[in-house]
């Protein structure tokens, strides 16, 4: 039996095993692909293709300037970036995007990290057959055998 108390539940979160750790670091899933209709959400990996719904790299209508930023008042992201992951860290939990980066004080380009929770996957990388067979089978529940 799992506990009720939302200290042994964060604990539990936070000592998971790797294994698990990975599998809880899913995204929503849009696509126009009619097999993947019933899919909810996807585990990330990379090389998927990714929309950042949150955060400074997801506000619409917004341009990243000098003399913009949130201290001012106004957003500093740049509208909705769609890219590929580059990495996932599931020890932490985030993911890097090509092209979410922010300058440091050196003048050095960092890549912010992001949650999955904060992107729609739009597209699935097509690398590996077995994922896809086995997210269809989930989507139809098993039901083509």
């Amino acid at each position: 039996m799992v506990s009720k108390k939302a200290g042994k539940q964060r604990q539990a979160q936070t000592d998971a095993p790797i294994h698990v750790l990975r599998k809880r670091m899913r995204a929503r899933l849009i696509t126009d692909d009619p097999e993947l209709q019933s899919v909810r959400s996807v585990t990330v990996r990379v090389g998927d293709t990714v929309e950042v719904l949150r955060g400074d790299f997801g506000f619409p209508n917004s341009v990243k300037t000098d003399s913009r930023g949130k201290r001012l008042g106004q957003s500093r992201g740049r509208a909705g970036v769609k890219s590929t992951i580059a990495s996932v860290d599931t020890k932490k939990g985030i993911v890097f995007v090509d092209g979410v980066t922010k300058t440091t004080a050196d003048g050095k380009e960092e890549a912010v990290p992001l949650h999955p929770s904060n992107l729609i996957v739009t597209k699935l990388n097509d690398a590996d057959p077995l994922r896809r067979k086995s997210i269809v089978e989930r989507s139809n529940g098993g039901a083509d055998q």
